[in-house]
């Protein structure tokens, strides 16, 4: 009896060590986000619609379309023509399930070698209330002088 009670007692500290997942988490899983983004001539907010692929969107973490629009931007860096930096905040809406927006900040580097930038999700609200990820992108100059195309990749989650 007292080796069955030391047996017990045993297997439940091991269970209460081991670490536990919340519940309704989501590994994370791989997103490819294309976004050609309209400058408008009195500039930021910019805006654009979103169309998402890959595996998170498989999955139903995240929606495969949407609208974007900038909530915030700062731009510093050289006027001697050695690029700058711009720092964003962008709100993705999605238009079909999961429904819901999320916002993702962008550190954007320009200089004559393009245009590179990290993302991470900073916020969101319905069903990307609990979202996170991050990746890196590129913005390609292929949609004219007023617009540019922005290619994002990386991994997101719901927790």
């Amino acid at each position: 009896m007292r080796r069955a009670l030391i047996v017990a007692a045993a297997g439940a500290l091991l269970l209460l060590m081991l670490p536990v997942a919340p519940v309704g988490a989501t590994p994370p899983s791989g997103v490819h986000i294309e976004v050609p983004t309209t400058l408008p001539p009195s500039g930021p907010p910019s805006f654009g619609p979103f169309a998402a692929s890959g595996p998170a969107v498989d999955a139903g973490i995240m929606c495969p379309s949407g609208d974007t629009i900038d909530v915030f931007g700062k731009i510093s860096g050289s006027e001697m023509g050695t690029g700058f930096n711009i720092q964003l905040i962008k709100q993705f809406t999605c238009d079909s399930e999961p429904f819901g927006d999320f916002l993702v900040k962008l550190q954007v580097r320009i200089d004559q070698k393009g245009d590179n930038f990290n993302w991470t999700v900073v916020g969101g609200s319905g069903a990307y209330e609990d979202l996170h990820g991050s990746g890196r992108g590129v913005g390609l100059p292929t949609c004219g002088l007023d617009c540019v195309f922005d290619v994002y990749d990386g991994k997101v989650h719901i927790d």
